[in-house]
């Protein structure tokens, strides 16, 4: 059994590029270590792996390589992917009994818009020349923006269902199942389903609709008909400028075809029954400041939630316009963390119990507001390495259960507590805030950079919760965004 992963979700509108370096910080593992440094992580990869080798089966392990979501991938970090991948896969095609790939499924290059695509395209025609007829299995993200290449050219495609992504381990071990079942002979047909919608992050969570009811309505015809192997809903990545970007349904069946494709056009229309909870709409500070202010005295802090900023989308995590305005009122207790590696060297410099004047983030670009001016004593000072407390989190479907931000600070005021990180990292575990001393659960306002992916993590400790409308390149209002490939493609009611 071939063995690989190739990981990114790529955000097109980001100026920085994602490099081999950025690969090589996060996970860039050859040979046998693409086995040895995923078995019991928690990740998608180690799903595979365990359940594989439970079942005696011997794995060739070729690349596993994955990066924090960001801008567009350089050639030459596909090119590292493809030299090594495609070199085991040539030696040993007369050795495998089939392909098994970890993907995210919405990974741009330089110079290619389906990476994936094309990547399953390339395994096909190597089979094809060899002359042999393996089943190619792929694990996707629910994020994946599906192309026709990844379903022609796979033999079926397991997609995550719950968003956040507590289910990522399970879904690579289902999909290993349902492997089991092609090597013992099953055919399959894999049915797709595109539709012109593209919804931003914060429309997609699978607690509310309309991914609730999509996926419940998968799930009953999976229940119903025994030779549906598997459904993918999936929702899409938005900030992804290209033709294949939206919301798209996949079905891999035993039977026909046709009817496949009719479980799909009815899928899709509950997906447009229930359209307008998938575009939501945001408060403005001042707003959500009023409805907090309003609510009845509580336990928990209220949440200030900044998709706009959702480093788990891809953005830079050092976005101000939430921070800067919400300090400047005069409110107390807050807590933040801002990716900002120059005040961090500065916080170290100066020394625990020192006082420091920073000016914290919005350094990245010019799209994430400017530098907020910050005084306070410095209270921590770390590695920034943390163990994950939810094992099954988003962020594991990431990078398994240990976490790296780099060098990281703790400043603090009479306002605010702020963490201060190296490397930015999605606040999907508590483990990132309480390893660094910090307690969300004691402030009044957390600001949190998410759209969906935190809530697994924040949610139990909060009071109330409010999504803020702010400046950033995540922004869930996507005619802000300057879109040239998306045609005929819907971005809001």
């Amino acid at each position: 059994m071939l063995f690989a992963g190739l990981y990114h979700e790529t955000h097109t509108f980001l100026s920085v590029p994602t490099t081999l370096a950025h690969f090589k910080a996060m996970a860039f593992n050859l040979g046998e270590d693409a086995i040895g440094r995923n078995l019991g992580n928690g990740s998608p990869s180690d799903g595979f792996l365990t359940t594989a080798r439970e079942k005696g089966w011997r794995i060739i392990p070729t690349i596993q390589m994955a990066a924090m979501p960001g801008g567009p991938v350089t050639d030459e970090a596909i090119a590292a992917f493809d030299n090594v991948f495609f070199n085991v896969l040539e030696r040993e095609v007369e050795n495998i009994d089939g392909i098994f790939l970890v993907l995210h499924g919405a990974m741009v290059s330089e110079s290619c818009d389906d990476v994936e695509g094309v990547l399953l395209k390339r395994i096909a025609k190597v089979l094809e020349r060899r002359g042999r007829d393996v089943p190619v299995v792929g694990v996707l993200d629910l994020h994946a923006n599906v192309s026709r290449d990844m379903v022609d050219f796979s033999t079926l495609l397991c997609a995550y269902r719950e968003n956040p992504h507590t289910d990522a381990r399970q879904t690579a071990v289902r999909a290993t199942e349902l492997f089991g079942r092609l090597m013992d002979g099953t055919r399959v047909r894999q049915v797709h389903r595109s539709t012109p919608y593209v919804l931003p992050p914060t429309g997609v969570g699978s607690m509310n609709d309309p991914m609730k009811s999509v996926l419940s309505a998968a799930r009953r015809i999976e229940a119903e008909d025994p030779e549906i192997l598997c459904i993918n809903v999936m929702a899409g990545y938005a900030y992804s400028d290209i033709p294949d970007c939206g919301f798209s349904l996949n079905c891999s069946t035993a039977g026909s075809a046709d009817q496949a494709a009719r479980y799909l056009d009815e899928l899709a229309g509950v997906l447009e029954s229930h359209l307008a909870a998938g575009y939501p709409k945001e408060n403005t500070l001042a707003e959500a400041l009023a409805k907090a202010d309003a609510l009845p005295p509580g336990r928990g802090p209220i949440l200030l939630i900044e998709p706009a900023d959702n480093i788990g989308g891809g953005t830079p995590g050092d976005a101000t316009d939430l921070l800067g305005p919400l300090v400047a009122t005069g409110r107390k207790g807050v807590v933040a963390v801002i990716n900002d590696p120059e005040s961090v060297r500065q916080c170290a410099a100066a020394g625990i119990g020192a006082q420091v004047s920073l000016r914290i983030g919005g350094k990245t670009d010019e799209h994430h507001g400017q530098p907020v001016a910050f005084s306070g004593t410095v209270r921590n000072l770390t590695d920034g390495r943390f163990e994950l407390e939810l094992k099954n989190s988003h962020l594991a479907s990431m990078i398994g259960t240990s976490a790296d931000m780099g060098p990281s600070a703790v400043v603090e005021n009479d306002q605010a507590t702020i963490l201060l990180t190296t490397m930015k990292t999605p606040p999907m575990d508590l483990g990132q805030v309480h390893s660094q001393g910090v307690r969300p659960e004691e402030a009044q306002y957390v600001v949190v950079k998410a759209a969906v992916s935190h809530k697994d993590a924040y949610d139990p400790i909060a009071r109330a919760s409010f999504y803020v409308d702010t400046a950033g390149l995540c922004t869930s209002n996507l005619n802000r965004l300057p879109y040239r490939k998306l045609a005929g493609k819907q971005l809001s009611l």
